[in-house]
């Protein structure tokens, strides 16, 4: 007897110590992920790349030899400063448990070395003034510097990202030994430690309010079944957590809980004779309920032993986890698309190094070159120009696009007034396509103002432009109250959709027609798309190819 306790107290000693270490664990994960120094070397490394950016730029296009070394020594110092902290960083970076970090590392690297070698050829051809070579250099250093950036934006998201997830993996661990321990304190109490505490009346009511606290923990489900899987009792979590009334299920196997499929399977016996053989089973699965629902569960199911050490029944407990699953896929949801958002602001805003550096060189070789060139050569340049200022069009409509939403405030607004403020600033595209628009009554909501505003001006102007040849526009918009959404409709007589680009349509950069008559970038529409997902909407299409088309969004009534 005194060996079967020590057995126990022994394992729930070490699975107190267990818990305890894993604590101290997770906080030095966290400390890690928290490290300042990480942070202000990664964006102290930012801001230097620009700046020798900068400068190389603005030694290759200065005529004042006094000023470009100027430049020269300002550039030296930051190229130093740069080539010391890429150093530090580099200690951090590669001492560390992450395979996937020091990939990113070695691929961050290549761009680093590029920069590096260009920046010091380029201040020994400034001595020479070799404006050749010096433009040269400064191009390896415009391409590579987007990619620098990037890496190391990848780098420290990746580096969040392996954090954060072994944090959650711990923290699981640490749930289960929670849940291990009580399961073990509590069975240990009420069954082993039983006889004795019914020899004193003090001993008694320490067993009763025992009792009292596991039938009043609700959070869990905690049965006891018999060595056959047969409900002998429960607390009122589990009453709560499965939806019976504790006399309703006594008697019954445990696998009235389970699906269809699962019983079918007999899964339930199969996790009872797993817990036998090995003292403990755990599991992730579809619960039903006494009204058929389902939820999502975790349940661990322990034998238990009497004090001579035989098998007398099993005690189960179970913990829905419906709610943490939807929250953990919505902070996954919510993280990938922060990063996304966040690379894509990250990228649009570094393309313009490159894109103004092509459209400066145009600009030199105009004022200073013009008269030397051939037709064609000039030819040639202006298509340059213009494919250049196309880029921009597109990285300022991308800029945009990820800026959406970033720090919105929801305000009452009368969406009359707004539609009369819209029509008023397109006055002279609807006027000069003799456009006719008719508003029917529409309500006052909360929402985001400027979004809101965008959204009506982008639907108007897509049907005013996407007319058919000698046809007026006339144009419909709507609002009506539906099931808790005031769903609005923009209707148009235009070129129409085809169905298999009704979907296509709302993917930034993707256009529905190629025709060279109809400007645009492919922006316009996915920035619709992402306001009405801001007010807990959706907006869809639908549309015939000659005779117009009707978009239609919703906009959620209680935003708050």
């Amino acid at each position: 007897m005194k060996s079967h306790h020590s057995k126990y107290y022994f394992l729930l000693a070490l699975l107190i110590i267990i818990l305890l270490g894993s604590q101290v664990y997770l906080q030095q994960i966290i400390q890690e992920s928290k490290s300042a120094r990480m942070i202000n070397l990664s964006g102290r490394q930012r801001m230097l790349s620009q700046k020798i950016t900068k400068l190389s730029l603005a030694i290759s296009i200065t005529n004042d030899s006094l000023q470009s070394d100027t430049y020269a020594v300002e550039l030296e110092d930051a190229w130093e400063t740069w080539k010391q902290s890429h150093d530090e960083l580099e200690a951090v970076y590669r001492n560390n448990d992450y395979p996937a970090l020091k990939l990113l590392f070695d691929e961050l690297e290549v761009s680093f070395n590029e920069i590096d070698l260009a920046v010091g050829q380029l201040l020994t051809q400034n001595l020479s003034k070799d404006s050749t070579a010096i433009a040269l250099n400064l191009e390896t250093i415009s391409e590579n510097e987007p990619l620098f950036l990037s890496y190391m934006d990848q780098i420290t998201f990746k580096l969040d990202e392996l954090v954060n997830d072994k944090i959650d993996k711990l923290s699981r661990i640490q749930l289960t030994l929670l849940i291990i321990t009580l399961v073990f304190i509590a069975l240990e109490i009420f069954l082993v430690l039983r006889p004795k505490l019914a020899e004193a009346d003090t001993s008694k009511s320490m067993h009763d309010n025992m009792l009292k606290m596991i039938n009043q923990i609700s959070d869990y489900a905690i049965i006891f079944l018999d060595k056959e899987g047969k409900i002998q009792n429960w607390n009122s979590g589990a009453e709560r957590i499965h939806g019976y009334i504790g006399t309703e299920m006594i008697g019954h196997h445990v696998a009235v809980f389970s699906s269809a499929e699962d019983q079918a399977s007999k899964k339930a016996d199969k996790q009872l004779q797993v817990a036998k053989e090995n003292g403990i089973a755990t599991n992730e699965e579809w619960i039903v309920r006494k009204d058929k629902s389902g939820f999502w569960a975790k349940t661990t199911i322990t034998a238990i032993y009497n004090i001579e050490g035989n098998h007398i029944g099993f005690g189960r407990v179970t913990q829905d986890l419906t709610e943490a699953k939807k929250t953990e896929q919505a902070k996954v949801l919510h993280a990938k698309n922060k990063e996304l958002e966040e690379f894509t602001y990250i990228v649009s805003h570094d393309l313009k190094v490159p894109v103004r550096t092509i459209s400066n060189y145009i600009k030199i070789i105009r004022e200073d070159h013009e008269s030397e060139l051939s037709k064609e050569l000039l030819r040639y340049i202006n298509s340059i120009d213009k494919a250049s200022a196309r880029m921009q069009a597109l990285i300022h409509g991308l800029l945009d696009y990820s800026l959406l939403g970033k720090s919105p405030t929801l305000e009452p607004l009368n969406l009359n007034q707004t539609l009369k403020d819209v029509l008023e600033d397109l006055n002279s595209l609807i006027q000069a396509h003799d456009a006719r628009i008719s508003v029917g009554e529409l309500p006052n909501l909360n929402v985001y103002p400027v979004e809101m505003r965008q959204l009506f001006q982008n639907l108007i102007t897509n049907a005013i432009k996407f007319r058919k040849d000698d046809v007026a526009p006339v144009i419909s918009i709507e609002g009506h109250l539906v099931e808790g959404f005031w769903k609005f409709s923009v209707k148009d007589n235009g070129i129409g959709i085809e169905e298999k680009q009704f979907e296509k349509i709302f993917i930034i950069f993707q256009r529905a027609t190629t025709e060279s008559k109809f400007e645009g970038q492919g922006i316009g529409l996915a920035n619709c798309k992402k306001i009405t997902e801001m007010h807990g909407g959706r907006l869809w299409v639908e549309s015939e190819p000659g005779i117009g088309s009707t978009f239609y969004f919703t906009i959620s009534s209680n935003l708050s």
